[in-house]
């Protein structure tokens, strides 16, 4: 071999010992690359894991609309049984539509979960002398200072009159006599009303049902509360309007009918149809044939309101 030859033959050697060795470098950077990212992905692994972990912890909770709106029962303040009532005069012969009003104070606001209402009789009557004509004696009838129904739905002794006149006189015959006629003598219960009952929040932007409701459909039974169909909450400083119609006068004498004939001279009068149970002395007398001596004076107050309670807060702004 010549000179030549073997001096190619060294520098191919040499070319592949240095290919050789450049390869193997490479190979042993790969492998140290392939280190570093199995290390960084199980370094990914446990920390989604550990994400995981803590999101099976926390409670997600959705809302819908806007994010002020809060569940009743996460209204912050302390609840308070409370009752919202308000009284409404109904005076005697009154047949229009009367008006009362809360306002809600600014403790907090009211959550109201029943309804309620009922009425309280003052009736008296007032007796004139028919004879010197002097100025009339007040007295209070048996009815005054007690509560009574505000519907008749309830009258169960409504179509039982008397069969007959009848002329009591009390024992032992010193007592003067009231006289009860079937042609006046009322069967249903002394101030008694009847109503229908509109109520308004003046103070709300989204209206309750906006119409009159029928007094019997207003509590249950003869006064048992009537409970709302849902929780209706009343912010503070709303105002809450009831307006009562009445649907007839209290204690009206429709129907009576004046000068029965008998006894002697003619009674009863028209508006005596209540005589007999409010303790009025419709005696016979014939100096007052001509003319009523007894004023009778049915006035009532109708209490009407809300059953539920208060939230009450710190002062501030009204947004909870």
């Amino acid at each position: 071999m010549s000179n030549i030859d073997f001096n190619r033959l060294m520098q191919s050697a040499g070319m592949a010992i240095a290919q050789s060795r450049e390869a193997l470098a490479i190979a042993q950077q790969m492998g140290g690359d392939h280190a570093a990212i199995k290390q960084e992905l199980m370094a990914q692994k446990a920390s989604n894991e550990a994400l995981a972990a803590a999101l099976s912890r926390v409670q997600v909770q959705r809302r819908v609309g806007d994010p002020h709106i809060q569940r009743i029962e996460n209204i912050p303040g302390r609840r308070i049984p409370f009752d919202l009532l308000v009284d409404i005069p109904i005076g005697n012969n009154i047949s229009a539509t009367q008006q009362g009003t809360i306002t809600v104070s600014q403790e907090g606001p009211f959550v109201a979960v029943a309804r309620f209402a009922t009425f309280l009789s003052t009736y008296q009557f007032q007796v004139r002398d028919p004879e010197t004509g002097g100025a009339p004696a007040t007295f209070q009838g048996r009815s005054f200072g007690r509560y009574r129904p505000i519907s008749s739905v309830f009258d169960l002794n409504d179509g039982q009159p008397y069969s007959e006149v009848s002329q009591l006189v009390a024992f032992p015959g010193t007592g003067a006599p009231h006289v009860a006629s079937p042609s006046n003598e009322s069967p249903f219960r002394s101030m008694e009303t009847d109503l229908r009952i509109l109520f308004t929040n003046a103070g709300s932007s989204f209206p309750r049902s906006n119409q009159e409701v029928p007094s019997t459909f207003w509590a249950k039974h003869i006064a048992d509360p009537f409970e709302l169909g849902a929780l209706d909450v009343f912010e503070r400083g709303e105002v809450l309007a009831f307006n009562v119609l009445p649907l007839h006068v209290n204690n009206p004498p429709f129907g009576n009918i004046q000068q029965f004939g008998a006894p002697n001279p003619a009674y009863p009068f028209l508006e005596s149809g209540w005589d007999a149970v409010e303790g009025i002395n419709d005696q016979n007398d014939p100096a007052a044939a001509d003319a009523d001596p007894v004023t009778r004076l049915a006035n009532g107050i109708l209490t009407i309101g809300f059953h539920g309670y208060r939230i009450v807060q710190q002062p501030g702004v009204a947004g909870y």
